[in-house]
């Protein structure tokens, strides 16, 4: 996320920090290891190499992982035997990334009546990542390199799950009928990210995802993450799909997308996600 590098602080709002200042109350969220967090909150790239070598040497199992996906056809089928290689085809975020969809749903036991939600959720959190990745490639924007994008995608909807903690009687649903004010997931994913002292451009584009405006987004952020939603959607995921907007009115020139071809990326992303997720599981 070389794109991070001259990022500075932004003070929140009353609003974002009431809810961060909540969040903190909580015990610690279950979905992500924070050792993570540290990764995606480093701006140094030689100390999030390291950060990562201590979590692969502890964890065989996600090290497996790691070395699975740097030598399937997804990255060009190399040969690739031990993790230094690995986090240098792959990256140090992507590397975060592929641990975070493995953990997405570690704590979760099977039988649990919000299992299919927080799979649906799980899924939707997958498309939408791929979805952003690809759209990076095609904004330009020096803010948000494709790595950046995967993980932002991957995490921009962790307010449901903090909503959930917060009120435990309201889990999301399979089919994405969901019980509360979409406003108040994107405030609670924001947040999170500024607990866990994220980048400022990532609390950014969370923040008002639902909410672009008839003039268009504030933020590319904001825009990536709306028309990766909908390219989610356009690949079948239905989770959160009364929330999505017309293909018309969405800020696809920024991506240089035609509604035809947004539908496209949406079947090509949904083929992408489905082998990432072969892979980390």
């Amino acid at each position: 996320m070389e794109g991070m590098a001259a990022l500075t602080p932004q003070p929140i709002d009353a609003a974002l920090e009431s809810a961060r200042q909540r969040i903190a109350r909580l015990p610690a969220l279950p979905v992500l290891d924070p050792r993570l967090m540290q990764v995606l909150a480093e701006r140094d790239v030689d100390v999030q190499y390291q950060h990562l070598r201590e979590l692969l040497r502890v964890d065989p199992a996600l090290a497996a992982r790691v070395l699975k996906v740097a030598n399937s056809a997804f990255y060009g089928s190399r040969s690739i035997t031990s993790i230094d290689r690995s986090l240098t085809v792959l990256g140090a975020v992507a590397v975060a990334g592929i641990a975070m969809v493995a953990r997405f749903d570690a704590n979760l036991a099977p039988q649990s009546p919000k299992s299919a939600g927080f799979r649906a959720l799980r899924r939707h959190s997958l498309m939408t990542a791929v979805a952003a990745k690809a759209l990076a490639a095609r904004a330009d924007s020096s803010l948000w390199d494709r790595e950046a994008a995967f993980v932002v995608g991957l995490l921009h909807d962790l307010g449901w799950i903090v909503h959930v903690q917060l009120e435990p009687g309201q889990a999301p649903r399979a089919e994405g009928v969901e019980t509360f004010d979409p406003a108040e997931h994107s405030l609670l994913s924001a947040a999170l990210f500024a607990h866990w002292q994220l980048p400022a451009q990532f609390i950014e584009a969370v923040r008002d995802h639902h909410h672009l405006g008839e003039s268009g987004p504030a933020s590319v952020g904001r825009a990536l993450l709306a028309v990766a939603e909908q390219c989610a959607m356009h690949g079948g995921d239905e989770f959160g799909q009364q929330l999505r907007p017309q293909d018309s009115q969405l800020p696809l020139a920024l991506f240089r997308l035609t509604v035809p071809e947004l539908r496209e990326l949406g079947q090509r992303c949904a083929a992408e996600a489905d082998a990432i997720d072969t892979l980390v599981n």
